[in-house]
């Protein structure tokens, strides 16, 4: 345990540190793989990410780029550019013989530049990755998960899971606004147990947080993959929450995912379900809402429930790589509408990857998605003199692979915002991201 523990030490110093001038050099092995074909600039081949990976250590950093501006609808000719970096950090304790089926994960991100979600009159933020970490919100964001396996079936894991990064693991249509798509109704679909927290507006009313504070059980078999997610439903960026877990309540979400295969074609179909005994504010007595409060009666409900189903199938794939391919992706979910404050969503579309020779690493994607917003709620801001409606839209994306680790991607956004006094909005993008 020790030597492989000292190895992997001096791994990192040599990569940290100048070689002695007087020190014999060793040979070099030729390279076997192009600068252009790296996985990423510095995994060279011999080189000290690939040494580390030796010892259980995996290391990345991404930097994100955008420049994103609405070209069409209310604020027409408003653009910013901005960015985020995301600093990846991967230890598996077995390889450095310290514990066997333990691993950590740990993320960190840090924003810079501006973006629009604030300037669109949109509900949710069509750059969901700068969406929770900005200059006037959280400026940065630690996140750290630690997995324990317990047989070749069961794993738990414990801590600050970034969301977003989650579903980026989801077939097809990916996630975390990173590299498919951009608007938050893809990148981070709603799971129905968050209540609100401090942050934006969007971060108020969307029902699902993009941190969460908790722990997760996953059983897979040969006929499905159960998940069982005990979490904290505030979002979990707010300190309070570390400081003081669980005080206003805990969610619980489970699911099952099944493979489906037609014609040779693999797909997966998703249950799930999710109950929180935390309160929300009570939208049926939203208009009645002044007399409450001077008469100190409670506003809030307690208790939110969701249930959603999902699917990805794959309607073409590579014979000799099954995770490379295109397919449809779709996402229906329903809620208890109070107080939750969307009622229901559906998202649906096509995604994947460019299967014509030479651009398998390229991917693509467009799709649909609506948020019902809860009726008491409409009718409560209407009475207030803001008229709102549910949200839809349509995006498309093509995320050019120039090499493979850099990427291009062009973005295109229709919406038609849940401010009912705006015009329907064109969101254009371009998203640069390079990977070290």
């Amino acid at each position: 345990m020790k030597k492989r523990l000292l190895g992997a030490l001096a791994t990192l110093a040599a990569a940290l540190l100048p070689a002695h001038a007087d020190e014999p050099q060793k040979p070099q092995k030729p390279k076997s793989v192009s600068f252009l074909k790296q996985k990423s600039i510095a995994d060279t081949p011999g080189g000290p990410k690939e040494q580390l990976r030796r010892y259980g250590i995996d290391a990345d950093v991404w930097v994100t780029q955008f420049f994103q501006g609405i070209a069409a609808g209310g604020n027409s000719g408003v653009s910013r550019y901005g960015g985020k970096l995301d600093a990846f950090l991967k230890i598996d304790a077995e390889k450095l013989g310290l514990w066997q089926g333990l691993r950590v994960s740990a993320q960190y991100e840090q924003y810079f530049g501006r973006n629009i979600n604030n300037k669109d009159y949109a509900l949710l933020p069509v750059n969901a990755a700068q969406a929770f970490i900005a200059n006037d919100n959280y400026h940065s964001a630690l996140s750290l998960v630690v997995s324990q396996q317990l047989s070749k079936e069961l794993s738990i894991s414990a801590g600050k899971f970034n969301l977003m990064t989650v579903a980026a693991q989801t077939p097809l249509i990916g996630g975390g606004g990173l590299e498919t798509f951009m608007n938050r109704a893809f990148a981070l679909p709603s799971t129905g147990i968050g209540v609100a927290s401090p942050g934006t507006l969007a971060d108020r009313l969307i029902v699902s947080p993009p941190y969460i504070l908790g722990g997760v059980a996953t059983l897979k078999t040969q006929l499905a993959t159960f998940t069982l997610i005990v979490a904290d439903p505030r979002n979990a960026q707010n300190p309070r929450v570390l400081e003081r877990p669980f005080e206003r309540g805990v969610g619980v979400v489970g699911g099952v995912t099944a493979p489906v295969q037609i014609l040779g074609l693999h797909g997966f179909h998703t249950l799930r379900g999710g109950y929180s005994n935390a309160r929300g504010f009570d939208l049926d007595d939203s208009d009645d809402l002044r007399a409450r409060l001077a008469s100190r009666q409670p506003v809030t409900k307690k208790g939110f429930w969701l249930a959603s189903y999902a699917v990805q199938q794959y309607l073409v794939q590579d014979p000799d790589n099954p995770d490379v391919g295109w397919g449809l992706f779709g996402l229906a979910t329903l809620s208890d509408g109070n107080p939750n404050p969307v009622r229901w969503s559906m998202l649906a579309g096509l995604a994947g990857n460019n299967l014509l020779p030479g651009r398998a690493d390229d991917k693509w994607g467009v799709g649909f998605f609506h948020y019902g917003l809860t009726q008491p709620l409409l009718s409560g801001l209407a009475q207030r003199g803001l008229y709102r409606r549910s949200e839809g839209g349509v995006e498309a994306f093509y995320n050019w692979a120039v090499t493979p680790w850099l990427r291009l991607t062009g973005d295109l956004q229709v919406v038609e915002p849940w401010n009912a006094l705006r015009p329907r909005e064109t969101v254009m993008a371009l998203r640069l991201q390079t990977k070290f």
